[in-house]
C-alpha cells in the first residue's frame, strides 16, 4: 500500500476564514506564537546568553579532546626520545 506524498510534513495546521476582522486577529496571535514557540526548546536555550557561553565551552574543550586524540601518537613517541636521552635507553635483551 503506498503512503501519501505528504505523509511525512509536520507543522502548524491553520484555519482560513472569510471573515477579515477575525483573519487580522489571528494574523497578530500567529505572529506572538511564533515567537514564544522560538523561545522555547533547545534553540531558544542556544540562543540565550547562558546557552552562548555554554556553547563556547563545549567548543573549547572539544577541540582538546580532538588534538589531544591526534597528537597522543607523536607525543608518546617525543617523552620516549626525551627519556631516552636522560636516563639512557631501555633495552634488555
Amino acid at each position: 500500500m503506498k503512503k501519501p506524498k505528504n505523509s511525512h510534513v509536520f507543522g502548524k495546521r491553520s484555519v482560513k476564514s472569510n471573515n477579515p476582522k477575525t483573519s487580522e486577529a489571528g494574523k497578530t496571535n500567529s505572529k506572538l506564537d511564533s515567537t514564544d514557540e522560538d523561545e522555547q526548546g533547545f534553540g531558544g536555550w542556544l540562543r540565550s546568553a547562558d546557552g552562548l557561553e555554554n556553547m563556547k565551552l563545549f567548543v573549547i574543550a572539544n577541540s582538546i579532546v580532538l588534538l589531544t586524540t591526534i597528537t597522543y601518537p607523536h607525543i608518546k613517541y617525543m617523552i620516549e626520545i626525551i627519556t631516552d636521552a636522560l636516563y639512557g635507553p631501555d633495552s634488555i635483551f
